[in-house]
């Protein structure tokens, strides 16, 4: 599989990015690791004429102590994060799942904008141009229905970001910068809910930081896929406990995250938050698991973490 042919910038500054996105007329991409964009033009997901690579912006890979707030640049590495003192020391379910993210290789190349900004997933949709063309465009592809469920109208692609479920337990900040400013929201606000163009995002606009309280926390974070390494998560449990409070994120079983407040994270608390989010999840048959099983897996690996993070609190 071989793309489409593009030009290649490399621009020293979020400005002089933002000004090559408007001079191309929205017809470009913005390039941090690689490991989600470049596969996508092999298969020809994207054909931008073209790619603005971020990654001599210095500003944007560092992790900085500003107080209240741990800022982290969206260009730091993987790899990086996952041995970072801060991360270690704060927040134990970003590095859980940091270090669940794929396997070393990728994790020195991925960074944890990328991982954030990564496209839905579909078994009916990450596939050869060819391929998709024999089967007929989805509604991801600018189709009529969906693929996975026949006639449907609602895409059911899956958002597989490791980090971002683990943020989300971590009431996580980003900032967006682009042609109209610089704005911070709260990382559940990027998410449209609509698996077919998953984020709340204004053309040009790039991630620059995450931000999160600076707050101790106990955590974690637990994955169902099928190899111990490499595989994106087909199910992704997190689970943070800061000043008395819990939050439980379930991922990779729709568009977004699906995040619960646990007042007291006993027995009967977290059975009610996981049922409170088997009633938004519909899995369907798109991944090379069993809807069913999948979803039969939610309060399993929920239960076990909550369990395993609160004997450590104590």
């Amino acid at each position: 599989m071989i793309a489409s042919k593009f030009e290649f910038r490399s621009p020293k500054d979020v400005e002089e990015a933002v000004r090559l996105y408007r001079e191309f007329e929205g017809e470009a991409v913005y390039l941090s690791g690689g490991t989600d964009l470049v596969p996508r033009m092999k298969l020809g997901l994207e054909k931008p004429k073209v790619v603005i690579d971020l990654k001599r912006i210095a500003s944007l890979t560092t992790v900085e102590d500003q107080g209240d707030w741990i800022r982290i640049g969206a260009l730091a590495r993987i790899f990086d994060l996952k041995q970072n003192d801060i991360v270690r020391g704060e927040f134990p379910a970003l590095e859980a799942s940091l270090e669940g993210t794929s396997c070393e290789s990728l994790q020195m190349r991925g960074t944890i904008g990328g991982n954030l900004l990564q496209n839905s997933r579909c078994l009916f949709y990450n596939q050869s141009e060819f391929w998709r063309r024999s089967k007929g465009f989805c509604l991801k592809m600018g189709g009529e229905s969906c693929n996975a469920v026949p006639g449907a109208k609602t895409c059911f692609a899956n958002y597989c970001s490791d980090n971002a479920t683990a943020l989300c337990t971590l009431s996580a900040e980003i900032e967006l910068s682009g042609p109209d400013g610089t704005r911070r929201v709260n990382l559940e606000g990027l998410y449209s809910n609509k698996a077919e163009r998953p984020f709340e995002i204004q053309p040009g606009e790039i991630l620059t930081a995450i931000f999160l309280p600076k707050m101790r926390s106990v955590g974690g974070y637990e994955k169902l896929r099928v190899r111990g390494a490499i595989d994106y998560p087909l199910l992704g449990v997190a689970f943070s406990f800061v000043d008395g409070t819990g939050k439980l994120a379930v991922g990779a079983v729709g568009p977004r995250p699906y995040v619960v407040e646990i007042k007291q994270p006993f027995r009967d608390t977290v059975g009610e938050a996981v049922e409170t989010v088997l009633k938004q999840v519909k899995p369907v048959g798109n991944t090379v698991l069993d809807p069913d099983y999948r979803k039969q897996m939610i309060p399993v690996l929920a239960g076990r973490l909550v369990n395993k993070v609160m004997e450590g609190a104590k």
